[in-house]
């Protein structure tokens, strides 16, 4: 025995209440009443109902239609696990935040197509968190290190930020970037950088000789200062080429810069050198 219309369009889960929250699949339903079968099925197959939403999104929007207790209900389950997710990973929550989740809940959206939306919505600013802001701060440490903190402007961050947050980069692909910046502004410690002595390891006494010349602590002699950038792009005198400083050739230029002038070493080199004047002319 041959199904009847109304059992061909209830096979496909075409009910009256299904019709309410889809109104486009009435005319189907219509055919199939009449008898048009193929021509109902066939429109049926190429509804959006069929072909545009999972079958998330069918059930979620068939019981915000039919269901309004029990879609209320599980949508809050839903939104506070998402909630508790995304501050872990780093999205900042807000009022505008919120109100996109009902939305990418509607269209049986992933966890990743989630993070996109919101991504893509432009509400979340540049502010993250959770563990997306601790790699960050590894990884500003890693810059650090490399020598390249001060060079990078808050836009790479927050590029960054959004990198890590939708998946399109790791902090492996950023280091490597980052190292790749060092190998660029350090030409002469280029060969370190690439064989894993970072930029600090390789200027650790250079730090500490202009730290001991101009009788200041170590970590004020940070990547900014004025006179490690020039020691550090010092180049060779005959070929002009970027190469390491000499210790006993960044002493000589450290002791010609107007601060040495203020230090103890200065005075007691001055001292020293007159005592010496003095006794050369027999007044000492």
């Amino acid at each position: 025995m041959a199904p009847t219309p109304n059992a061909e369009a209830l096979a496909l889960g075409i009910t009256e209440v299904l019709i309410k929250a889809f109104p486009e699949l009435q005319s189907i339903f219509d055919d199939f009443a009449k008898g048009n079968i193929a021509k109902a099925r066939l429109d049926y197959f190429n509804s959006n109902y069929y072909k545009n939403l999972t079958s998330n999104a069918q059930s979620r929007q068939t019981k915000k239609a039919t269901q309004p207790g029990v879609y209320a209900q599980e949508f809050d389950g839903w939104k506070q696990g998402q909630k508790q997710r995304l501050i872990a990973k780093g999205f900042m929550w807000s009022p505008e935040i919120e109100a996109l989740l009902e939305a990418s809940y509607l269209r049986g959206d992933n966890d990743t197509q989630l993070e996109i939306s919101i991504l893509n919505s432009g509400k979340m600013g540049s502010k993250i968190g959770g563990s997306a802001l601790g790699t960050i701060n590894t990884l500003k440490d890693y810059a650090d290190d490399q020598g390249v903190n001060t060079i990078l402007p808050k836009s790479y961050w927050d590029k960054v930020s959004r990198g890590l947050l939708d998946g399109s980069l790791t902090d492996e692909t950023i280091k490597e970037e980052l190292k790749g910046f060092a190998i660029s502004a350090f030409p002469a410690y280029s060969k370190g950088i690439e064989t894993g002595r970072s930029f600090s390891l390789q200027t650790s006494a250079l730090r500490q000789t202009i730290a001991n010349l101009l009788e200041v602590d170590v970590d004020t002699v940070t990547n900014d200062n004025p006179v490690f950038k020039e020691l550090v792009g010092y180049l060779n005198p005959k070929t002009q080429t970027p190469e390491i400083v000499p210790l006993w050739q960044a002493e000589k230029i450290v002791k010609s810069k107007d601060e040495w002038n203020y230090t103890k070493n200065a005075r007691d080199t001055y001292d020293t050198l007159g005592l010496r004047v003095l006794r050369d002319w027999g007044l000492a």
